[in-house]
């Protein structure tokens, strides 16, 4: 069905039951962020691809709320339906729970499959259009009916990550979430976020794309640990050695059962912005709820020794591939017909050859001219441009490995850059060298840091509309909260061993973007009279490019960093690149 056919149907349905307006939200019974294809009803529906959205169809209407890094794509994949686009986050423009608010009548009611939106939303929502006596279901899904060739839940296999990688023991891990329980006054503890399972278990899969975990949920007590999946996901040998760590195997549905029956006062720590409305109302109701962030949650944002003496290694690793990715690209003669897809299958090629090496940690971002001014755009078939020898071209890839997660961008100019372009990307490398060298006192918060890197452009009036950084975990989810580095005041303290991104960028729609992003650890600084400071070291490797700086604009402290930086970059991956390439990244790192 065509997407206008597949609103007729939901109308129907929805006229059937009495509903005025229906929510597809871009979201999973786990709250994650890349959801594997069963759950993408957004997507199916609107035809629109981007990882974030939410979708609203009442009678008269078809609207589609995204941010500011879709709004291009967004407005391209949805044109020629009914589906109008809704530029989130811009000023005067409602969201969609504010939007219902204003349109909809006293009596009406608003559905939302409840397995797919988080307690804490159903919670604001109700208590939102409560005030105009607008009715909420959170028990129809109608998207289950109309979706007639929906893709199956996957089916990988589960798998047990060894203790060499992971740095600690699964049943060391489950004795400091008990310990978290018992400080909470809890004695079961509900896991839904599919990255904290994998954490906790020492289990990987392949269920979502990029993100190597299994569609599962875990129910944790003082005696016991349940880990509810599909029987078929863990073979025999897995399924003994769990049960010698005390964790019993459980069908993935099994779980609004098991809830059901939960012992009258029963005390559950459950993340209320994690565990779905409809998995909550699966509670018994005489249990005690405790709401508080996944203890796994915290634990794993810190990094042990372990997995960052593995974190160096592998930003090696992922140095050299990148090094050889650009250096391909330096050496193209473009009639050759190179592509962005084309491009992001040499830059996996590279990586592969990397030991460790299992998967990209995402879908690679390959965009040249305008294309580039897209913050998270994606090559297709219908969009794949051809690289020629001019204009920007930015690239942002991650690769899964064994040893960590890896995420970085560069943007290099395929031609003759412009007077303004050199000027943007060198305002943009003074705010990531703002952030590469902060030092900030113990208990910062990241949007205190998010500042360093807008300094510049906000003096000249300009402004990015993403984060600065995000946290990245380990051979896990290449986006890893609780913390950012964000205008967004998350009240979440940077923590020594926390990994996270620097990325500050600048995009000129309909001419080109530029990104900078290298990933940093979280670590001491000094300790001073006036307390504990921390900074962050650099854990990848790859050259800026010097055609486009403009040394005029930089100071004597930013250009002596860009030189040692660039000094670290040739010792670190010289010795693993071949001669030609190691000449080549000789001149490109070469003092300024």
């Amino acid at each position: 069905m065509k997407t206008d056919e597949k609103l007729v149907v939901l109308r129907q349905m929805m006229t059937s039951q009495q509903i005025a307006a229906l929510i597809v939200p871009s979201a999973d019974p786990h709250q994650s962020e890349y959801v594997t294809g069963h759950w993408q009803a957004r997507a199916w529906l609107t035809g629109f691809t981007g990882s974030a959205g939410v979708a609203v169809v009442t009678r008269t209407h078809a609207l589609l709320w995204t941010d500011f890094r879709y709004w291009l794509q967004a407005g391209s994949q949805i044109r020629g339906s009914e589906f109008e686009l809704v530029k989130s986050g811009e000023p005067g423009v409602l969201e969609f729970h504010d939007w219902i608010l204003r349109n909809l009548s006293p009596k009406d009611t608003v559905a939302v499959d409840g397995r797919v939106i988080s307690r804490n939303q159903e919670k604001k929502y109700r208590k939102l259009w409560n005030t105009r006596q607008i009715l909420f279901r959170t028990d129809l899904d109608f998207v289950e009916k109309a979706w007639q060739d929906r893709p199956p839940m996957p089916v990988t296999k589960t798998w047990d990550f060894p203790v060499r990688f992971a740095g600690q023991s699964r049943s060391d891990k489950i004795a400091k979430i008990r310990e978290a329980m018992a400080e909470s006054g809890a004695d079961h503890h509900v896991m839904t976020g599919l990255e904290d399972i994998a954490w906790a278990l020492n289990l990987r899969g392949s269920d979502a794309p990029g993100n190597p975990v299994n569609i599962a949920f875990v129910l944790v007590d003082m005696d016991q640990v349940r880990l509810f999946i599909h029987p078929d996901k863990v073979d025999q040998d897995l399924a003994a050695v769990l049960g010698k760590d005390n964790i019993q195997l459980s069908g993935y549905h099994d779980i609004f059962d098991t809830l059901k029956k939960l012992p009258d006062q029963a005390g559950v720590l459950l993340d209320p912005d994690m565990v779905s409305a409809g998995l909550f109302a699966a509670i018994n109701p005489d249990c005690r709820i405790i709401e508080a962030m996944n203890p796994a949650a915290r634990f794993k944002t810190r990094k042990n020794n372990t997995q960052i003496g593995h974190l160096r290694n592998t930003a090696v690793k992922d140095g050299v591939a990148v090094v050889q990715f650009l250096h391909w690209l330096d050496t193209q003669e473009f009639e050759d017909r190179v592509t962005e897809i084309s491009a992001a299958h040499k830059l996996f090629e590279l990586r592969k050859n990397q030991k460790d090496f299992v998967e990209n940690s995402f879908n690679p971002i390959m965009a040249c001219g305008e294309h580039s001014a897209m913050c998270h755009y994606s090559a297709a078939k219908d969009t794949d441009a051809r690289l020629q020898n001019t204009g920007m071209f930015l690239t942002d890839s991650g690769g899964n490995y064994l040893t960590g997660t890896t995420d970085i961008t560069r943007t290099i100019c395929l031609g003759s850059p412009t007077p303004q372009q050199i000027t943007d990307y060198t305002l943009v490398l003074k705010g990531h060298i703002a952030v590469a060298t902060a030092c900030f006192p113990e208990g910062t918060r990241g949007f205190q840091i998010d500042t360093l890197a807008r300094q510049f452009l906000w003096r000249q009036g300009m402004n990015f509309g993403h984060g600065t950084g995000h946290g990245v975990g380990f051979f896990l989810c290449v986006h890893e909260g609780p913390a950012r580095i964000s205008p967004h005041p998350v009240d979440v303290a940077l923590e020594k061993g926390m990994l996270m991104t620097n990325e500050p960028g600048l995009y000129r729609e309909g001419e080109y973007g530029i990104r900078l992003e290298n990933m940093v650890l979280v670590t001491d600084a000094c300790q001073t009279q006036f307390g504990r400071f921390l900074g962050f070291e650099n854990l990848t490797w790859c050259h800026f490019e010097r055609e486009l700086v403009d040394i005029s604009l930089l100071t004597g402290a930013e250009i002596a960093w860009i030189n040692q930086y660039h000094g670290q970059v040739f010792e670190s991956l010289s010795p693993y690149l071949e001669p030609s390439v190691r000449s080549w990244l000789e001149s490109r790192t070469r003092p300024l």
